[in-house]
């Protein structure tokens, strides 16, 4: 007889006992072999060979192609070893060796497929393009590196196969190893230990121990230095070794017992199906945890089924496992013979009916042996023991249902949920049926087909994780984030001020990317705008009011054959729903690019429109900061107001009926690529609106100079706006024919937008905000009347910023203390709207004084509060500002 020894270090060593067991041939109860029999020290020298060798770093410190390389040679040898692990797996496990010659194939196949993958396919470091946090910039990026020494634990049923789904993926993921083989099949693993050690691979990488698990699974499980646990096996075996690792909180991959459900249906092509049926549980004499142990059969094909299924079964062939003949060798032992035939004696004692099989075999010219003749019941209710409970062995149930909801039924009563098949003509009703049952996997049309590259694991009390493919890899790193801040420097950070009285964030990023066209004669720049954006399906969205005044028709006109189509359902204060239905016009006539033709409501809207074109879904999905990772459907903004600026902007302000608020999409990915400033379109605009839109870009520009956010670049386009809305809103009122004026007034409101998209807005904003959705105040006429209160409010606080917004106003500053001069600018823009006519209370504009305390209280959960210039949290102070402005 063969003498194998323990794997340890790179060394092949007895027992630290010098104790051994023998090896059984399933076949014929003879001995193979005598195999070195571990203990608990030579478990704890092998997991200490393995901790050396990962923290040592000659494997864990190589690259992943230095890795892969090695490991190819570990296949070359096994490939050389073929034939030899072939008649071992075979005679050890008692596999017919029409199946034993396959294994060293598929395992030298599974080593280099997944060697490339580790190389090619496998994310090492993958960049997260969007945090989800806006409020820490920088790079994000996951790292993957290895997680240390791994111990994986094998049945008897495949040991070479299975121990390869344990091997491959923690080696190629520079991991350290520790192999322990079921106590019946020990010899392949340790030939592959011969393996390891012949292609170099280095001392202590990969070690194997032989051994009954009852003694060696406690210090495997449990070892402080051991980092990671796969085991398959039994359900049972895996509930102890999870409660073993939680002591020490070791990832674990269980891969547990099954009782699948293969679900013949109606229509399937019966002989496919019989073989099918036959295939799914008596391959390797049915020890294998997906066997198909429960065939589901339509009650329409029942009886034929189970008639061509019993002549089936009884022309397998059960024979030795060497013999090239046999259909089916041997159980894997005496004590997996003795549980089949209790099962059996237990189906027949529940009601179920014995329709062949039920007694072991005898085999010409064998003496002894373990088998066991291929068994069906019929008559089988899915709660009985034998069609509930694992037998592994070659014992099938057949279940009758009605109809496919009801074989799905029957299929996820079970706490395991590991495999399963359905077997039909109709692919589409096949796919319907595997999508109900809760399984990891589901084969249709075929039975326990195993591939590299498609990960295998289960639902419920069938395991935890998953083996094979990329998934398998993945299991076998750990996940590490690495954040790089945008900007190395503690006045820059954000949350790095949640703990200081420093509230100004200096460092800064500048990104507007919109092309801006404008002059008189501009909108004639619309088709070649179209067509540097590469689209030819121009939708035009606008609102009603702007319609009927002609603008939309010059820019239908204007975009000659381009325009698809006018949409102009657009209120001036849009929810989602509007977005919705206007995305839906805009889906059923193919547009590739969306011109709006307004103010900030049909602006917003059309930005809305853009992400629910380029992503699907619906506007509530993408009401969030920061979250696009690329180009949306191209935008075009022709405003036909001048104060919002949401032709340069990164935000839609849209109302939530679902929320009762006005709520926000922030990216820089939706500002519109082009914005065509012509001051025609701002000519017919009545005068409230003209006043209430140019407060509106006041705001902008005044409160992105006292945010938080604030920096120079910004700075400048504020107070240029400022002036230029100073000097030109009077002229506008007086003249609303006064073109140069109007354009200054566009000009304003595009430089105001491009300030307060950086450096964010303040208080007004919010206030403005929560009475724009409580009441439809518009927006303009709201940032008005509230700006000049919140800038008193913030004169302690950005003092410095709001003198110069009063020199920008034309005050005279010589000889004012800055606070003076500070407040004097808040003077100043109550000076000009009371010259051009702006409203100046709260109460003007219908909002009712007893709610002002509940407008309060909403305010406070604006986004625009976290940058304003003083810090706010308490809302009896807003309560005071509203009040003052009422």
């Amino acid at each position: 007889m063969e003498q194998y020894k323990l794997f340890i270090n790179g060394e092949f060593v007895d027992a630290d006992s010098g104790k051994t067991f023998e090896t059984i041939d399933p076949g014929t109860e003879a001995p193979i072999a005598t195999v070195a029999q571990a203990g608990k020290a030579d478990a704890e020298e092998a997991i200490a060979a393995a901790r050396k060798a990962f923290d040592r770093g000659d494997w864990s410190g190589l690259t992943p192609a230095a890795r892969a390389a090695k490991v190819q040679d570990f296949a070359d040898q096994i490939a050389q070893q073929g034939l030899r692990l072939a008649a071992t797996e075979s005679m050890d496990a008692g596999q017919i060796i029409s199946l034993a010659k396959f294994m060293p194939l598929i395992s030298v196949t599974l080593l280099r497929n997944l060697s490339l993958a580790a190389i090619t396919k496998f994310p090492w470091e993958e960049e997260i393009p969007v945090s989800g946090n806006a409020f820490a910039p920088g790079r994000e990026f996951i790292h993957r590196e290895p997680i240390g020494v791994c111990v994986g634990i094998v049945p008897w049923n495949y040991p070479m196969y299975i121990a390869m789904w344990k091997i491959a993926p923690a080696l190629l993921m520079g991991n350290t190893m520790v192999l322990k083989p079921a106590s019946y099949t020990p010899l392949t693993a340790l030939i592959l230990a011969e393996a390891a050690k012949a292609a170099g691979i280095p001392d202590g990488v990969f070690n194997v121990i032989t051994g009954p698990g009852e003694e060696l699974g406690e210090p495997l499980c449990t070892h402080p230095a051991v980092d990671r646990i796969a085991f398959t096996g039994s359900t049972e075996i895996g509930r102890e070794i999870m409660k073993m690792a939680s002591a020490t909180v070791k990832k674990v991959t269980l891969e547990l017992g099954g009782k699948s459900a293969n679900i013949i249906l109606d229509d399937a092509d019966m002989e496919l199906a019989v073989e099918g049926a036959l295939f799914s549980n008596f391959f390797h004499q049915g020890q294998v945890c997906s066997s198909g142990s429960r065939v589901l059969v339509s009650s329409k094909i029942h009886d034929e089924f189970l008639e061509k299924l019993k002549k089936r079964a009884e022309s397998m062939r059960v024979g030795y496992q060497m013999d090239p003949t046999s259909h089916m060798g041997p159980l894997v032992s005496k004590q997996q013979l003795a549980k089949v035939e209790g099962y059996v004696k237990l189906g027949q004692e529940e009601g179920a009916e014995l329709i062949t099989g039920g007694k072991r075999v005898e085999v010409p010219g064998i003496k002894g042996g373990y088998y066991y003749a291929p068994t069906i019941f019929a008559n089988v209710k899915n709660k009985m023991r034998v069609a509930q409970e694992e037998i592994f062995g070659p014992v099938l149930c057949v279940i009758k249902f009605d109809s496919d909801e009801e074989a799905i039924a029957i299929a996820n009563d079970s706490m395991y949920g590991l495999a399963g098949g359905v077997f039909s003509t109709n692919t589409t009703r096949a796919t319907r049926v595997a999508r109900g049952v809760r399984t990891g996997t589901m084969w249709i049309n075929n039975y326990h087909i195993f591939s590299d590259f498609c990960p295998f694991g289960g639902y419920k009390q069938s395991g935890v994780g998953r083996e094979l493919g990329l998934e398998s890899l993945r299991e076998y790193t750990q996940i590490k984030r690495i954040h790089v801040a945008a900007i190395a420097d503690h006045k820059s950070n954000m949350t790095f001020q949640l703990m200081s009285d420093y509230k100004k964030v200096e460092g800064f990023n500048y990104n507007c990317p919109t092309n801006v066209i404008a002059g008189h004669g501009a909108l004639s720049s619309i088709c070649k705008a179209v067509v540097d954006l590469a689209c030819r399906r121009a939708l035009i969205l606008t609102d009603p009011g702007v319609r009927k005044t002609g603008l939309a028709q010059l820019v239908k006109d204007a975009l000659v054959d381009f325009c698809v189509g006018i949409y102009d359902n657009i209120p001036s204060d849009p929810d989602l729903e509007t977005i919705d239905v206007a995305t839906a016009m805009a889906r059923e006539l193919k547009a590739d690019c969306i011109v709006s033709v307004g103010g900030g409501s049909v602006i917003d809207t059309a930005k809305g429109v853009c992400v629910i074109l380029k992503n699907g879904g619906k506007a509530n999905d993408y009401l969030n900061f920061l979250v696009l990772t690329e180009p949306q459907t191209p935008h075009i903004a022709v405003p036909t107001t001048a104060g919002t600026g949401s032709e340069v902007t990164n935000i839609a302000v849209l109302t939530s009926k679902g929320a009762g608020r006005k709520l926000f999409i922030v990216d820089t990915r939706i500002m519109p690529n082009v914005a065509i400033l012509d001051p025609r379109f701002t000519m017919t605009l009545p005068k409230d609106l003209t006043v209430t839109t140019a407060m509106d870009a006041m705001t902008h520009a005044i409160e992105a100079m006292t945010s938080t956010m604030a920096n120079k670049i910004c700075d400048g386009m504020a107070l240029q706006a400022i002036r230029l809305i100073k000097e030109n809103l009077p002229l506008v009122v007086a003249d609303g024919m006064n073109e140069k004026a109007r354009l200054n007034i566009q000009l304003a409101a595009t430089m105001a937008g491009w300030a307060f998209t950086i450096a964010q807005v303040g208080l007004a904003h919010a206030m403005a905000h929560t009475i724009g959705a409580m009441y439809h105040v518009p927006h303009g006429a709201a940032c008005g009347i509230l700006l000049p209160k919140v800038m008193r409010y913030n004169v302690d606080h950005a003092a410095d910023k709001l003198v110069q917004v009063a020199q920008a106003l034309g005050v005279d500053t010589v000889g004012m203390t800055e606070r003076d001069a500070a407040l004097a600018a808040a003077d100043a823009v109550e000076d000009l709207m009371k010259k051009v006519g702006h409203p100046m209370r709260l109460r003007d504009v219908g909002v009712p004084e007893e709610n002002l305390a509940i407008c309060a209280f909403h305010a406070l959960a604006d986004t625009a509060v976290i940058f304003n210039g003083r810090p706010v949290s308490d809302p009896n102070e807003v309560l005071q500002i509203y009040r003052q402005a009422y």
